[in-house]
Protein backbone atom coordinates (compact mmCIF):
# COMPACT_ATOMS: atom_id res chain seq x y z
CA UNK A 1 0.00 0.00 0.00
CA UNK A 2 1.46 3.44 -0.98
CA UNK A 3 0.05 4.89 2.17
CA UNK A 4 3.00 7.23 3.12
CA UNK A 5 2.71 8.89 -0.61
CA UNK A 6 0.16 11.47 0.90
CA UNK A 7 2.60 14.33 1.71
CA UNK A 8 3.83 14.29 -1.80
CA UNK A 9 -0.05 14.42 -3.50
CA UNK A 10 -2.44 16.04 -0.63
CA UNK A 11 -5.96 15.66 -1.16
CA UNK A 12 -6.25 19.71 -0.96
CA UNK A 13 -4.72 20.04 -3.81
CA UNK A 14 -6.95 18.05 -6.21
CA UNK A 15 -10.48 20.17 -4.05
CA UNK A 16 -11.40 21.70 -7.71
CA UNK A 17 -10.37 18.63 -9.26
CA UNK A 18 -12.67 14.93 -8.72
CA UNK A 19 -10.84 13.24 -11.18
CA UNK A 20 -7.96 13.72 -9.60
CA UNK A 21 -9.23 13.33 -6.43
CA UNK A 22 -10.61 9.65 -7.24
CA UNK A 23 -7.06 8.93 -8.87
CA UNK A 24 -5.52 10.41 -5.96
CA UNK A 25 -7.51 8.14 -3.31
CA UNK A 26 -6.99 4.65 -5.65
CA UNK A 27 -3.20 5.26 -5.78
CA UNK A 28 -3.49 5.82 -1.64
CA UNK A 29 -5.39 2.66 -0.89
CA UNK A 30 -4.25 0.68 -3.45
CA UNK A 31 -7.53 -0.36 -5.69
CA UNK A 32 -10.04 1.61 -7.98
CA UNK A 33 -12.37 4.23 -6.38
CA UNK A 34 -15.73 5.62 -7.33
CA UNK A 35 -17.12 8.77 -5.87
CA UNK A 36 -20.77 9.23 -5.86
CA UNK A 37 -23.08 11.91 -4.42
CA UNK A 38 -25.99 11.23 -2.71
CA UNK A 39 -27.76 10.48 -5.20
CA UNK A 40 -25.49 7.53 -6.20
CA UNK A 41 -24.56 9.73 -9.37
CA UNK A 42 -20.70 9.64 -10.45
CA UNK A 43 -18.81 12.31 -9.37
CA UNK A 44 -15.42 10.77 -10.76
CA UNK A 45 -13.63 7.65 -11.02
CA UNK A 46 -10.29 6.30 -10.78
CA UNK A 47 -8.97 5.44 -13.91
CA UNK A 48 -6.89 2.72 -16.12
CA UNK A 49 -7.87 -0.07 -13.61
CA UNK A 50 -8.43 -4.04 -14.98
CA UNK A 51 -10.80 -6.80 -13.34
CA UNK A 52 -13.33 -4.84 -11.98
CA UNK A 53 -16.48 -5.89 -11.38
CA UNK A 54 -19.84 -5.81 -12.89
CA UNK A 55 -21.29 -3.41 -10.55
CA UNK A 56 -18.38 -1.12 -11.08
CA UNK A 57 -18.83 -1.88 -14.85
CA UNK A 58 -22.10 -0.52 -14.70
CA UNK A 59 -22.28 2.23 -12.61
CA UNK A 60 -19.19 3.75 -14.69
CA UNK A 61 -21.73 3.19 -17.84
CA UNK A 62 -24.56 5.04 -17.09
CA UNK A 63 -22.55 7.58 -14.32
CA UNK A 64 -25.01 6.56 -11.76
CA UNK A 65 -25.16 3.25 -9.74
CA UNK A 66 -27.85 0.58 -11.50
CA UNK A 67 -30.90 0.57 -9.19
CA UNK A 68 -31.27 -2.99 -8.44
CA UNK A 69 -27.45 -2.72 -6.97
CA UNK A 70 -29.21 0.53 -4.70
CA UNK A 71 -31.67 -1.71 -3.82
CA UNK A 72 -29.30 -5.20 -3.19
CA UNK A 73 -27.39 -2.74 -0.96
CA UNK A 74 -30.45 -1.78 1.26
CA UNK A 75 -31.88 -5.38 1.30
CA UNK A 76 -28.34 -6.12 2.59
CA UNK A 77 -28.60 -3.20 5.24
CA UNK A 78 -25.40 -2.21 3.97
CA UNK A 79 -26.69 1.91 3.11
CA UNK A 80 -28.44 1.44 6.85
CA UNK A 81 -24.86 1.60 7.86
CA UNK A 82 -23.57 4.80 5.72
CA UNK A 83 -26.76 5.95 6.40
CA UNK A 84 -26.24 5.82 9.99
CA UNK A 85 -22.63 6.23 10.65
CA UNK A 86 -19.64 8.60 9.08
CA UNK A 87 -17.29 5.44 9.90
CA UNK A 88 -15.67 3.46 6.78
CA UNK A 89 -17.37 0.05 6.31
CA UNK A 90 -16.22 -3.17 5.27
CA UNK A 91 -18.31 -4.52 2.65
CA UNK A 92 -18.27 -8.58 1.26
CA UNK A 93 -19.10 -9.48 -1.88
CA UNK A 94 -22.85 -9.97 -3.32
CA UNK A 95 -22.73 -12.04 -6.07
CA UNK A 96 -26.60 -11.20 -6.85
CA UNK A 97 -25.88 -7.64 -7.80
CA UNK A 98 -22.06 -8.14 -9.17
CA UNK A 99 -20.86 -6.40 -6.32
CA UNK A 100 -17.23 -7.65 -5.25
CA UNK A 101 -15.50 -6.76 -1.64
CA UNK A 102 -15.96 -3.17 -1.06
CA UNK A 103 -14.04 -0.89 1.90
CA UNK A 104 -17.23 2.07 1.84
CA UNK A 105 -17.46 5.51 3.92
CA UNK A 106 -20.50 8.08 3.76
CA UNK A 107 -19.12 11.70 2.80
CA UNK A 108 -21.22 14.50 5.23
CA UNK A 109 -21.03 17.68 6.20
CA UNK A 110 -22.27 16.70 10.25
CA UNK A 111 -25.13 15.01 9.84
CA UNK A 112 -26.10 15.47 6.22
CA UNK A 113 -25.17 13.23 3.47
CA UNK A 114 -23.29 14.53 0.40
CA UNK A 115 -22.23 11.64 -1.10
CA UNK A 116 -19.96 8.01 -0.73
CA UNK A 117 -16.64 6.43 -1.45
CA UNK A 118 -16.36 2.88 -2.61
CA UNK A 119 -13.02 1.11 -2.79
CA UNK A 120 -13.33 -1.84 -4.91
CA UNK A 121 -10.94 -4.39 -2.03
CA UNK A 122 -10.68 -7.61 -4.03
CA UNK A 123 -7.38 -6.88 -4.41
CA UNK A 124 -6.14 -6.14 -0.85
CA UNK A 125 -6.75 -6.46 2.55
CA UNK A 126 -8.12 -4.02 4.72
CA UNK A 127 -5.84 -2.73 7.05
CA UNK A 128 -6.22 0.59 10.05
CA UNK A 129 -4.24 2.38 7.47
CA UNK A 130 -6.80 2.02 4.74
CA UNK A 131 -9.33 2.75 7.07
CA UNK A 132 -7.73 5.95 8.26
CA UNK A 133 -7.24 7.06 4.56
CA UNK A 134 -10.22 6.60 3.74
CA UNK A 135 -11.77 8.76 6.74
CA UNK A 136 -9.20 11.19 5.58
CA UNK A 137 -10.65 10.91 2.07
CA UNK A 138 -14.01 11.55 2.77
CA UNK A 139 -13.29 14.80 4.94
CA UNK A 140 -11.64 16.03 1.56
CA UNK A 141 -14.39 15.32 -0.78
CA UNK A 142 -16.52 16.40 1.63
CA UNK A 143 -14.78 20.31 1.48
CA UNK A 144 -15.24 19.47 -2.57
CA UNK A 145 -18.95 18.61 -2.31
CA UNK A 146 -20.00 21.50 -0.14
CA UNK A 147 -18.19 23.24 -2.46
CA UNK A 148 -20.46 22.51 -5.75
CA UNK A 149 -23.73 22.28 -3.36
CA UNK A 150 -23.34 25.69 -2.32
CA UNK A 151 -23.19 27.11 -5.70
CA UNK A 152 -26.24 24.37 -6.82
CA UNK A 153 -28.41 25.66 -4.01
CA UNK A 154 -28.81 29.13 -5.47
CA UNK A 155 -29.41 27.73 -8.80
CA UNK A 156 -31.95 25.25 -6.99
CA UNK A 157 -33.82 28.37 -5.55
CA UNK A 158 -34.41 30.42 -8.71
CA UNK A 159 -35.48 26.64 -10.08
CA UNK A 160 -38.41 26.52 -7.48
CA UNK A 161 -39.17 29.43 -8.43
CA UNK A 162 -39.42 28.34 -11.74
CA UNK A 163 -41.58 25.31 -10.90
CA UNK A 164 -44.31 26.62 -9.32
CA UNK A 165 -44.57 28.80 -12.38
CA UNK A 166 -45.34 26.05 -13.81
CA UNK A 167 -47.20 24.45 -11.43
CA UNK A 168 -49.51 27.66 -10.69
CA UNK A 169 -49.72 28.52 -14.43
CA UNK A 170 -48.08 31.71 -14.05
CA UNK A 171 -45.66 30.44 -16.57
CA UNK A 172 -47.72 30.83 -20.41
CA UNK A 173 -45.31 31.77 -22.85
CA UNK A 174 -44.26 28.75 -24.89
CA UNK A 175 -40.88 30.84 -25.53
CA UNK A 176 -40.39 31.86 -22.21
CA UNK A 177 -40.52 28.45 -20.67
CA UNK A 178 -38.43 26.85 -23.14
CA UNK A 179 -35.73 29.72 -22.56
CA UNK A 180 -35.96 29.25 -18.34
CA UNK A 181 -35.62 25.34 -19.07
CA UNK A 182 -32.90 25.77 -20.46
CA UNK A 183 -30.94 27.84 -18.41
CA UNK A 184 -32.08 25.47 -15.70
CA UNK A 185 -31.06 22.33 -17.41
CA UNK A 186 -34.52 21.08 -17.47
CA UNK A 187 -35.56 18.74 -20.48
CA UNK A 188 -39.52 20.03 -20.88
CA UNK A 189 -39.98 17.87 -23.72
CA UNK A 190 -41.50 13.93 -24.11
CA UNK A 191 -44.34 13.13 -21.98
CA UNK A 192 -44.89 15.33 -18.84
CA UNK A 193 -47.03 14.91 -15.25
CA UNK A 194 -46.79 15.48 -11.92
CA UNK A 195 -46.81 13.11 -9.35
CA UNK A 196 -47.81 14.10 -5.60
CA UNK A 197 -46.75 12.05 -2.82
CA UNK A 198 -49.27 13.29 0.75
CA UNK A 199 -47.83 11.82 4.35
CA UNK A 200 -49.91 11.98 6.79
CA UNK A 201 -47.46 13.92 9.46
CA UNK A 202 -44.93 17.21 9.64
CA UNK A 203 -41.66 16.19 7.24
CA UNK A 204 -38.70 16.58 8.98
CA UNK A 205 -35.31 17.38 7.10
CA UNK A 206 -34.18 14.00 7.33
CA UNK A 207 -37.05 12.28 5.86
CA UNK A 208 -37.49 15.01 3.33
CA UNK A 209 -33.63 14.07 2.37
CA UNK A 210 -34.54 10.46 2.20
CA UNK A 211 -38.05 10.99 -0.18
CA UNK A 212 -35.92 13.10 -2.70
CA UNK A 213 -32.92 10.32 -2.05
CA UNK A 214 -35.27 7.67 -2.96
CA UNK A 215 -37.03 10.12 -5.82
CA UNK A 216 -33.40 10.44 -7.67
CA UNK A 217 -32.73 6.64 -7.34
CA UNK A 218 -35.91 4.86 -8.81
CA UNK A 219 -35.21 4.44 -12.32
CA UNK A 220 -38.81 3.75 -14.01
CA UNK A 221 -39.21 7.52 -14.38
CA UNK A 222 -37.01 10.93 -14.74
CA UNK A 223 -37.57 13.41 -11.83
CA UNK A 224 -37.40 16.73 -14.00
CA UNK A 225 -37.70 19.39 -10.94
CA UNK A 226 -39.20 18.48 -7.19
CA UNK A 227 -40.38 20.40 -3.99
CA UNK A 228 -41.86 20.13 -0.80
CA UNK A 229 -44.99 21.67 0.32
CA UNK A 230 -45.86 20.99 3.53
CA UNK A 231 -46.71 17.27 3.31
CA UNK A 232 -46.37 17.24 -0.12
CA UNK A 233 -43.53 16.29 -2.15
CA UNK A 234 -44.34 17.74 -5.56
CA UNK A 235 -42.46 15.98 -8.49
CA UNK A 236 -42.15 16.71 -12.45
CA UNK A 237 -41.75 13.34 -13.87
CA UNK A 238 -41.21 12.67 -17.56
CA UNK A 239 -41.05 9.81 -20.02
CA UNK A 240 -40.10 9.49 -23.48
CA UNK A 241 -42.89 6.90 -24.55
CA UNK A 242 -46.69 7.90 -24.30
CA UNK A 243 -47.66 4.15 -24.39
CA UNK A 244 -45.80 3.90 -21.54
CA UNK A 245 -46.14 6.86 -19.37
CA UNK A 246 -49.53 5.86 -17.13
CA UNK A 247 -47.77 2.45 -16.30
CA UNK A 248 -44.51 3.70 -15.80
CA UNK A 249 -46.03 6.72 -13.34
CA UNK A 250 -48.30 4.16 -11.83
CA UNK A 251 -45.09 1.78 -11.05
CA UNK A 252 -42.91 4.91 -9.65
CA UNK A 253 -45.69 5.76 -7.53
CA UNK A 254 -46.48 1.96 -5.52
CA UNK A 255 -42.25 1.45 -5.66
CA UNK A 256 -41.84 4.83 -3.71
CA UNK A 257 -44.82 4.36 -1.31
CA UNK A 258 -43.81 0.77 -0.86
CA UNK A 259 -40.42 1.75 -0.15
CA UNK A 260 -40.63 4.45 2.22
CA UNK A 261 -42.62 2.08 4.50
CA UNK A 262 -39.73 -0.38 4.04
CA UNK A 263 -36.85 2.09 5.21
CA UNK A 264 -38.46 4.70 7.03
CA UNK A 265 -42.12 3.77 8.47
CA UNK A 266 -44.61 5.12 6.34
CA UNK A 267 -47.93 3.01 6.51
CA UNK A 268 -50.42 5.27 5.05
CA UNK A 269 -48.37 7.58 2.25
CA UNK A 270 -50.64 8.09 -0.35
CA UNK A 271 -49.61 9.27 -3.74
CA UNK A 272 -51.26 9.96 -7.24
CA UNK A 273 -50.38 11.45 -10.90
CA UNK A 274 -52.54 13.46 -13.29
CA UNK A 275 -52.81 13.22 -17.09
CA UNK A 276 -49.68 12.96 -19.06
CA UNK A 277 -49.04 16.38 -21.70
CA UNK A 278 -46.78 16.65 -24.57
CA UNK A 279 -46.09 20.24 -23.36
CA UNK A 280 -45.05 22.43 -20.39
CA UNK A 281 -47.77 24.32 -20.52
CA UNK A 282 -50.04 21.47 -19.38
CA UNK A 283 -48.52 20.97 -16.30
CA UNK A 284 -50.65 22.90 -14.43
CA UNK A 285 -53.59 21.08 -15.38
CA UNK A 286 -51.66 17.96 -14.41
CA UNK A 287 -50.95 19.22 -10.78
CA UNK A 288 -54.71 19.94 -9.90
CA UNK A 289 -55.49 16.25 -10.95
CA UNK A 290 -52.97 14.70 -8.67
CA UNK A 291 -54.34 16.87 -6.12
CA UNK A 292 -58.03 15.75 -6.75
CA UNK A 293 -57.24 12.27 -6.39
CA UNK A 294 -55.45 12.76 -3.74
CA UNK A 295 -58.56 14.51 -2.53
CA UNK A 296 -60.93 11.78 -3.59
CA UNK A 297 -58.80 8.95 -2.05
CA UNK A 298 -59.50 10.83 0.88
CA UNK A 299 -63.23 10.79 0.29
CA UNK A 300 -63.45 6.92 -0.83
CA UNK A 301 -60.59 5.84 0.80
CA UNK A 302 -62.43 2.61 0.16
CA UNK A 303 -63.51 2.78 -3.18
CA UNK A 304 -60.64 4.21 -4.28
CA UNK A 305 -57.95 3.07 -2.29
CA UNK A 306 -56.41 1.35 -5.74
CA UNK A 307 -56.54 4.60 -7.59
CA UNK A 308 -53.01 6.51 -8.01
CA UNK A 309 -54.31 7.82 -11.39
CA UNK A 310 -56.60 10.66 -12.47
CA UNK A 311 -57.89 9.18 -15.91
CA UNK A 312 -58.91 5.64 -13.35
CA UNK A 313 -61.09 8.28 -11.39
CA UNK A 314 -63.73 7.33 -13.93
CA UNK A 315 -66.70 9.22 -12.93
CA UNK A 316 -65.10 10.19 -9.79
CA UNK A 317 -63.51 12.75 -11.38
CA UNK A 318 -66.82 15.27 -11.46
CA UNK A 319 -68.52 13.66 -8.71
CA UNK A 320 -68.18 16.54 -6.45
CA UNK A 321 -69.03 19.51 -9.13
CA UNK A 322 -71.94 16.96 -10.20
CA UNK A 323 -73.48 17.69 -6.07
CA UNK A 324 -72.85 21.01 -5.99
CA UNK A 325 -74.65 21.41 -9.66
CA UNK A 326 -77.97 19.31 -7.78
CA UNK A 327 -77.77 21.26 -4.97
CA UNK A 328 -77.97 24.50 -6.25
CA UNK A 329 -81.11 23.34 -8.45
CA UNK A 330 -82.39 21.63 -5.44
CA UNK A 331 -82.47 18.19 -7.68
CA UNK A 332 -84.39 15.17 -6.14
CA UNK A 333 -84.38 11.61 -7.55
CA UNK A 334 -87.77 10.59 -7.66
CA UNK A 335 -87.23 6.92 -7.57
CA UNK A 336 -84.51 7.03 -5.23
CA UNK A 337 -86.71 8.85 -2.62
CA UNK A 338 -89.46 6.15 -3.05
CA UNK A 339 -86.79 3.58 -2.21
CA UNK A 340 -85.44 5.46 0.91
CA UNK A 341 -89.07 5.80 2.14
CA UNK A 342 -89.86 1.95 1.87
CA UNK A 343 -86.39 1.23 3.15
CA UNK A 344 -87.46 3.44 6.07
CA UNK A 345 -90.77 2.22 6.76
CA UNK A 346 -89.94 -1.46 6.60
CA UNK A 347 -86.18 -1.69 7.62
CA UNK A 348 -85.70 -2.91 3.99
CA UNK A 349 -82.06 -2.69 1.92
CA UNK A 350 -83.47 -1.95 -1.63
CA UNK A 351 -81.34 1.21 -1.65
CA UNK A 352 -78.28 -0.84 -1.03
CA UNK A 353 -79.17 -3.39 -3.43
CA UNK A 354 -79.61 -1.11 -6.10
CA UNK A 355 -76.35 0.10 -5.88
CA UNK A 356 -74.54 -2.98 -5.21
CA UNK A 357 -76.77 -4.02 -8.86
CA UNK A 358 -75.33 -0.86 -10.57
CA UNK A 359 -71.92 -1.70 -9.52
CA UNK A 360 -72.01 -5.34 -10.76
CA UNK A 361 -73.02 -3.83 -14.06
CA UNK A 362 -76.69 -5.50 -13.59
CA UNK A 363 -75.01 -9.07 -13.20
CA UNK A 364 -77.18 -10.99 -10.89
CA UNK A 365 -74.92 -13.54 -10.01
CA UNK A 366 -72.20 -11.00 -9.07
CA UNK A 367 -74.25 -9.04 -7.52
CA UNK A 368 -75.78 -11.77 -5.31
CA UNK A 369 -72.46 -13.47 -4.27
CA UNK A 370 -71.15 -9.89 -3.54
CA UNK A 371 -74.18 -9.34 -1.15
CA UNK A 372 -73.82 -13.35 -0.01
CA UNK A 373 -77.58 -13.77 -0.87
CA UNK A 374 -79.00 -16.16 -3.02
CA UNK A 375 -79.98 -15.04 -6.87
CA UNK A 376 -83.79 -15.76 -6.30
CA UNK A 377 -83.80 -13.37 -3.06
CA UNK A 378 -81.71 -10.84 -5.41
CA UNK A 379 -84.40 -11.18 -7.84
CA UNK A 380 -87.40 -10.89 -5.61
CA UNK A 381 -85.84 -7.47 -4.42
CA UNK A 382 -85.14 -6.61 -8.23
CA UNK A 383 -88.66 -7.02 -8.54
CA UNK A 384 -89.56 -4.53 -5.71
CA UNK A 385 -87.11 -2.08 -6.74
CA UNK A 386 -88.90 -2.13 -10.28
CA UNK A 387 -92.68 -1.68 -9.03
CA UNK A 388 -91.78 0.55 -6.02
CA UNK A 389 -89.41 2.98 -7.77
CA UNK A 390 -90.96 2.79 -11.02
CA UNK A 391 -87.35 1.70 -12.64
CA UNK A 392 -86.75 0.43 -15.71
CA UNK A 393 -83.33 -1.90 -15.84
CA UNK A 394 -83.19 -1.91 -19.43
CA UNK A 395 -83.42 1.99 -19.32
CA UNK A 396 -79.24 2.94 -19.99
CA UNK A 397 -80.01 6.16 -19.36
CA UNK A 398 -82.50 5.84 -16.16
CA UNK A 399 -79.77 3.60 -14.74
CA UNK A 400 -76.67 5.83 -15.50
CA UNK A 401 -78.45 7.97 -13.89
CA UNK A 402 -79.50 6.29 -10.80
CA UNK A 403 -75.86 5.00 -10.58
CA UNK A 404 -74.28 9.00 -10.36
CA UNK A 405 -77.36 10.02 -7.76
CA UNK A 406 -76.42 6.77 -5.42
CA UNK A 407 -72.77 8.20 -5.30
CA UNK A 408 -73.29 11.72 -5.21
CA UNK A 409 -75.71 10.30 -2.18
CA UNK A 410 -72.60 8.18 -0.71
CA UNK A 411 -69.99 11.16 -1.14
CA UNK A 412 -72.30 13.29 1.09
CA UNK A 413 -72.79 11.01 3.75
CA UNK A 414 -68.89 10.69 3.82
CA UNK A 415 -68.80 15.13 3.90
CA UNK A 416 -71.31 14.84 7.06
Amino acid sequence: MKHSTRQHHPYKDMLDSPEGMADQIAYNLGCPVTIEDANHHIVSYSKHESNVDDARTATIMRRKVPEHVVNGLWKHGIMSQLFESGEPIIVDSIDSIGLGNRLAVSVRNNKEILGFIWAQTDKVTVTTDHLSTIREAAQMVAQHLQRQQAKKQKSEENEKEFFWQLLTGAATNSEDIHKQAKRFGLHLYGQLCVAVFEFTEDTSQSVERHAYYLSETLQQTKIISRIFDDRQLILLVRTDNLEDANKMSQAFIREFTQKMKERLGFEDLKGAFGLVYDNPQSIKDSYKQALKVLELKEQFPVKLAEVDNYQDLGIYQFINELASLQKRENYKNDSLMRLKAYDEQNRSSLLETLKVFLEMNSNVHKAASHMHIHTNTLNYRLKRIREIGHIDFKDTNQKTMLYLDLLIQESEREDL
